[in-house]
């Protein structure tokens, strides 16, 4: 399907003298035509693509783009939840907020575009890519400790992936977004295997000492 880039609808709206008023992160993916929902995902995976991981935060954020991939999954309006979704910025803040997204939107734009995408209009791939969005959020809100570099940029890349590719419709560009999925679970699955056999090898030096104390 044709459409507008988004950072065309994006830019339209900062022209409207009285668009950034009151503004919420909702009504923009409503007025985006709910592609929008795209975009929101990207920002709010931005701040964890550094190696170093940020529990806490990553929990939360991990928590809310888990119920936005479960609505699109289940086809049911995409919105946030009250305590984001609803929450009004300032006019100044979001002016600057869309400014923000504009430039970035056309630095991607540049790569991930409409290309090949028939098999993604399909009710099946939408619903199998949407659950594919679900499972990287739940692997960014696990409690994964600190000591794992890469637990939260790895899931948090995969996501922005997917989400530029489905926002585009970009039929190749998808792939990659399918590689960084499966890269993300072989490395956790790895760390996790590594820690948990420390931890048992660990455990049995401990038993043996306290055995020969005894």
């Amino acid at each position: 399907m044709l459409h507008p880039p988004l950072s065309v609808s994006l830019a339209a709206i900062l022209q409207e003298e009285q668009a950034p008023r009151g503004l919420t992160l909702n009504l923009l993916i409503e007025r985006t035509e709910r592609r929008g929902l795209f975009l929101v995902l990207i920002l709010l995976s931005l701040p964890f693509i550094t190696p170093i991981p940020l529990p806490g935060l990553s929990n939360v954020i991990g928590f809310v783009i888990l119920l936005l991939a479960i609505r699109l999954a289940l086809r049911m309006p995409p919105y946030l939840p009250r305590f984001v979704g609803e929450r009004k910025l300032s006019p100044e803040r979001m002016h600057k907020v869309l400014q923000a997204s504009v430039r970035f939107l056309r630095f991607m734009e540049k790569w991930v575009k409409p290309r090949r995408t028939d098999w993604l209009t399909w009710r099946a791939a939408q619903f199998g890519n949407a659950l594919l969005l679900a499972l990287m959020a739940f692997v960014l809100f696990l409690p994964i400790p600190p000591i794992v570099p890469f637990s939260n940029s790895l899931p948090s890349y995969a996501i922005i992936l997917m989400a530029a590719s489905m926002m585009e419709e970009d039929g190749l560009m998808i792939w990659l977004a399918y590689g960084m999925c499966l890269a993300t679970l072989v490395y956790l699955t790895s760390m996790a295997h590594l820690i948990i056999g420390f931890f048992f090898r660990y455990y049995d030096r401990v038993m043996q000492w306290l055995g020969q104390l005894t």
